[in-house]
């Protein structure tokens, strides 16, 4: 009986220290997604009529889902949207338009959405966004300093009337006028836009209307002065014509306009050119230069210098030497002022003496209006 016993308690024994089966390794732990990371290089300015480019590098970017750029004017309360897009593997990019005539700075920041729709900030806040200044050229300072001077106004209809008289010509008993009248309607309009480095300020087309009575162009001597009844008669004439105006400035401080003449009379077809230039500032004191030619009518050359030391009543004074409308050279003295009677209408006066020889001359009265908007 011991015998079995023992033989039992062996082969119980023996039956526990079989070996087992190893087990599976336990599955390792499940990792959290990688976090999203955005970086971004803040601009500092930008150029107006520019486009304001953001960029910004993700990592890793499948985990992106989107990201936005919200910005506005300074001094704006609400903010637009633009979202990245993507430009290269892990690069996004934003584009902000930012208009020719901003001045203003540029505010934003950033927020980004995960895979998992978790929403971020990014970069900056809506309490502290960044600004981006706006660099604007000199050409456009300039631009928009003269644009204000004229009250932001473009366009101008004007009206001007003269009288000259260049008194009379004695040929034995005969008297001949020497005087013509001119009406004149046109309307302006401020371009002021860079074209080719040069700034187009402005285009005038107009209108015109002219009536003269000269004396002949051939004068008896005095030993060869006719009776009263075999005088040649005094010469009337006159033209009908449009013109138009280009002024284009090369500088702040030069400048020059361009003039074409068209027209007609009773001796036929009238054409005439003329420009002038200008040293000085627009809106100031400065020098013009100019002279024009028509042809059946003559030629005038002028230098005027024109200054603003009194507000709102801008003047000029000029010398011309013209034998227009057809007749001898002569010399004009002429001084204008202007009114400015409220920011869009101004009234004109225009006096002036003139003659073509030293024992004869006469005066010069005009007026003048324009209306802007």
């Amino acid at each position: 009986m011991t015998s079995i016993s023992t033989a039992t308690a062996l082969l119980l024994w023996l039956t526990t220290q079989a070996p087992q089966s190893p087990k599976a390794p336990d599955a390792p732990p499940r990792l959290p997604p990688p976090a999203l990371e955005v970086r971004h290089l803040p601009r500092a300015q930008e150029a107006s009529g520019k486009e304001l480019v953001l960029e910004a590098e993700v990592t890793p970017a499948y985990r992106l889902a989107t990201l936005v750029a919200h910005h506005r004017n300074a001094g704006e309360t609400a903010f637009r949207e633009t979202a990245f897009e993507l430009k290269e593997a892990s690069r996004y990019a934003a584009i902000i338009p930012i208009p020719s005539e901003q001045r203003v700075p540029v505010e934003y920041y950033l927020t980004a959405r995960d895979t998992d729709g978790k929403e971020s900030l990014r970069f900056a806040s809506a309490e502290l966004p960044h600004t981006v200044l706006i660099q604007v050229p000199d050409h456009e300072l300039e631009r928009s300093a003269l644009l204000a001077s004229y009250g932001h106004r473009k366009s101008r209809v004007s009206l001007f009337g003269e009288y000259v008289d260049f008194g009379s010509t004695r040929a034995g008993p005969v008297h001949y006028l020497d005087r013509y009248y001119r009406l004149e309607a046109d309307y302006l309009h401020r371009l002021l836009t860079e074209v080719a480095g040069m700034r187009v300020d402005a285009i005038r087309i107009g209108v015109g209307h002219l009536r003269a009575r000269v004396p002949p162009i051939q004068l008896p001597v005095p030993s060869d002065w006719p009776p009263l009844e075999g005088a040649p008669p005094t010469v009337r004439t006159g033209l009908d014509y449009g013109f138009s105006e280009l002024n284009v400035a090369l500088g702040s401080h030069f400048g020059f306009t361009s003039r074409l003449v068209l027209g007609g009379n009773a001796e036929g077809f009238a054409a005439g050119l003329g420009g002038s230039l200008r040293i000085g500032p627009v809106r100031g004191s400065h020098v013009e230069l100019g002279g024009e030619t028509i042809s059946g009518l003559g030629t005038t050359g002028t230098v005027r210098l024109a200054w603003d030391t009194v507000t709102r009543v801008p003047m000029s004074a000029a010398i011309q030497v013209t034998n227009f409308p057809d007749g001898p050279t002569g010399v004009r003295l002429l001084y204008r002022a202007d009114f400015e009677v409220s920011p869009t209408f101004s009234l004109g006066a225009l006096i002036g003496y003139q003659a073509r020889i030293s024992i004869s001359g006469g005066p010069t009265l005009g007026l003048a209006s324009s209306y802007a908007w």
